[in-house]
């Protein structure tokens, strides 16, 4: 599953490629069930005509900001995004489509379909319900400390609570506890104050260094 840093080089793909100044055209839609819905196109008709201003990301979600409006992209388990030239053939997953004012176009892959695309008035409308940015310079250890101290949980499952902090999965939940020597069968409420400001400093530093490599791969 695609977690922070992988959706984090997402959104630095989507700047490079010059996507925040586009108008969006055009949008197609094959996406099982989305037919059925009010508009036949899983609520996102209203889409064409709008311009992208940014591409943010909070946690694991995209936030494209627009002229009006906002347009959340999740990629759940396997869903990836890629801006094609026109004369480049659809990729065989793509379910999602979004034609550009220059010809180019957005494309949602996903071979398993869990991806979801959300047409919004507001941000808060996708992430209201989400816990901080795990990486935010904003999300202090303090904060840390007073989001995962009370809980009985197992340390890991508390990691990764969406509710609690966002962006984190399996893959670095294990790295960042392993860092500290923490269980991730430690119930959170067990674990001394000093030892979570390890362990907030431990997932801010995995996760970052995690975008970098994969980064660097990309480029």
């Amino acid at each position: 599953m695609p977690e922070l840093p992988e959706v984090e080089n997402l959104r630095r793909y989507l700047v490079r490629a010059g996507i925040p100044g586009r108008r969006i055209v055009e949008v197609d839609v094959r996406w099982p069930g989305f037919e059925r819905s009010e508009d036949g196109k899983g609520g996102l008709a209203g889409l064409p005509g709008r311009r992208i201003k940014t591409v943010e990301r909070h946690g694991k979600q995209l936030v494209v900001r627009l002229d009006r409006g906002v347009l959340g992209l999740h990629m759940g388990m396997t869903g990836s995004l890629a801006v094609r030239k026109p004369e480049e053939e659809r990729l065989k997953y793509a379910h999602t489509v979004f034609y550009l004012d220059d010809e180019r176009r957005i494309e949602l892959d996903d071979p398993r379909r869990w991806a979801s695309v959300v047409l919004a008035d507001r941000a808060e409308e996708l992430i209201g319900g989400l816990g901080p940015d795990a990486v935010s310079p904003a999300f202090t250890a303090d904060e840390f400390i007073r989001r995962v101290k009370p809980r009985r949980s197992a340390i890991k499952a508390v990691l990764m609570d969406q509710h609690v902090l966002a962006g984190v999965g399996n893959i670095y939940a294990d790295e960042a506890l392993f860092r500290v020597g923490i269980s991730p069968t430690r119930a959170a409420i067990k674990i001394s104050e000093a030892r979570l400001r390890a362990l907030h400093s431990a997932v801010q530093e995995t996760l970052a260094h995690a975008t970098e490599f994969i980064g660097r791969r990309l480029l």
